[in-house]
């Protein structure tokens, strides 16, 4: 999804983070880290973080297998096995742990990590973390493919923009998986937060450029925020996930995620994350 190497890593451990199911807001002392390794294993986040490095992987062989330009060929050679690399040293789940513990100690207590157990154990936290997190994870190549290509747009006469990765059809739950999709607490702003800075800031290179660039530009710099905008990632997601749950399933989490407790633990584990990104940035 990203262009440089950092962010690449830093979306899959965001990514993973943002997965984890938790419960009520602090209160009393903070979580042990007993409790929450066992949260941690009972929601399989090791296997998540594995999940989404091997995914990523496989996406980079895959544009580097595809490539037919030498140069372009060398290049994504070379980001592949920095990958590899960093994956197997930096992305490793014996590193990452202490981090996210004391991420987690901070904005959470052992009442709370107890309850997000709890969750984790019942129908829509085995739903969240056994079905839906690990498919949308296998899915990271294919989705920062999409991204990719729509930002190539901003190419700046260095050669045609990538196709867009066509959109699969919709299924017959199309419409129900994108209501859970747009749902999810928190994920509009968080999406927002980290798409918009990207597109402004094409638009105010824009305000630089002759009139004849300045017109092409805005054109691109429209139609990049048409096709990565929320809606549209959603309805992406929505396409290529389509298979993964059935329909009690998607009904089941939308019903979780309405419940003002649910809505509660969904905004403390992006305060956690934003912890475990301060506490990260050699790594994320």
């Amino acid at each position: 999804m990203h262009a440089s190497l950092s962010s690449a890593v830093r979306f899959v451990g965001h990514l993973v983070l943002a997965s984890l199911v938790l419960c009520q807001a602090a209160q009393a002392a903070p979580a042990t880290e007993a409790r929450i390794r066992e949260y941690f294993q009972v929601t399989g986040t090791e296997a998540h973080l594995n999940i989404a490095t091997e995914a990523i992987e496989k996406g980079h062989e895959e544009a580097w297998r595809n490539e037919r330009d030498p140069v372009q060929k060398e290049s994504k050679k070379l980001f592949m096995d920095l990958f590899k690399e960093m994956a197997s040293t930096d992305l490793t789940w014996e590193k990452l742990a202490p981090l996210a513990i004391a991420s987690y100690q901070q904005e959470l207590s052992d009442s709370d990590v107890q309850d997000m157990i709890a969750h984790a154990r019942s129908q829509a936290g085995k739903v969240t973390n056994q079905k839906w997190i690990p498919a949308l994870l296998a899915h990271l190549p294919a989705i920062q493919q999409y991204v990719k290509a729509a930002f190539s747009e901003l190419n700046d006469g260095k050669g045609p923009p990538m196709p867009i990765p066509a959109m699969p059809p919709p299924a017959p739950n199309d419409a129900l998986l994108q209501t859970f999709l747009r749902e999810i607490p928190g994920d509009r702003e968080e999406f927002e937060e980290r798409i918009t800075p990207m597109v402004m800031m094409a638009g105010i290179l824009a305000r630089g450029d002759n009139t004849k660039n300045r017109t092409r530009r805005l054109r691109a710099v429209a139609k990049v925020k048409q096709r990565v905008s929320f809606d549209n990632i959603t309805v992406l997601k929505a396409r290529m996930l389509a298979n993964v749950l059935s329909t009690d399933e998607i009904n089941l989490l939308i019903e979780d995620n309405r419940r003002p407790e649910r809505q509660a633990q969904l905004r403390k584990v992006r305060q956690a994350e934003r912890e475990f990104r301060e506490r990260t940035p050699g790594v994320m």
